[in-house]
């Protein structure tokens, strides 16, 4: 039993090709954003921002922080190998896998495509500074690193705790919402940046391979 807790397999392929396709819808979405959606709905939250929703959205916008989204994965997998937890152990872990890889791939990705946040003169503009190094926080607009980390944990821990996934993909959705909300990136930024995360929670499983279904009792 001890065998089938720490590293339960993969269901097959189907499953896997099945959960790429939210990521590759996600990825398409992003042009049509870009191109006809990110440059109006920045103009409509800049005329409904208020002091109230901007303390929420900053409180919210932490749970996306790659720093505590790994200390949460590293805590519970720290309870579950000192309690003798299983599951607890292995979405602990995967789930900091995916924190780190997804973080990495972010960083990554924003100093590639330099585009300009928001709040900046040339708000939206990619390649600005190309290969944007040294450039600072105005150039690193895409993708969110905050959705990213977010979505690629709500994906580890959906597989770990499936009764609970609602409540995981809620969390993370609202840390992206909170991201374009303080004007902090644009709507194309936190899609894109949900899709990597997921994609950085795949990968993570896939060369896991295993899935966390066995772990689910």
């Amino acid at each position: 039993m001890a065998n089938l807790w720490r590293l339960p397999r993969w269901e097959g392929r189907a499953s896997a090709v099945r959960d790429l396709g939210p990521i590759i819808v996600l990825l398409a979405l992003v042009p049509f954003i870009i191109l006809y959606l990110d440059a109006s709905i920045r103009t409509f939250i800049l005329s409904v921002q208020e002091p109230p929703g901007m303390m929420v959205a900053t409180w919210v916008s932490a749970i996306g922080y790659g720093l505590l989204d790994a200390a949460f994965a590293g805590i519970l997998m720290t309870v579950g190998h000192f309690m003798g937890r299983p599951r607890e152990k292995a979405a602990g872990r995967l789930g900091l896998f995916a924190v780190v890889v997804g973080g990495l791939s972010v960083q990554l990705l924003k100093r590639l495509f330099c585009r300009a946040r928001p709040l900046t003169e040339v708000a939206g503009q990619f390649f600005t500074a190309f290969p944007c190094l040294g450039e600072g926080y105005r150039l690193i607009s895409f993708p969110s690193g905050h959705a990213v980390t977010a979505f690629a944990l709500a994906y580890v821990l959906s597989l770990a705790y499936p009764k609970g996934s609602f409540v995981f993909y809620l969390l993370a959705s609202m840390v992206a919402f909170s991201r374009v909300y303080l004007a902090s990136h644009f709507l194309s930024d936190v899609v894109a940046g949900a899709a990597v995360g997921l994609l950085a929670g795949w990968m993570v499983c896939q060369f896991a391979g295993s899935q966390l279904t066995n772990a689910r009792r």
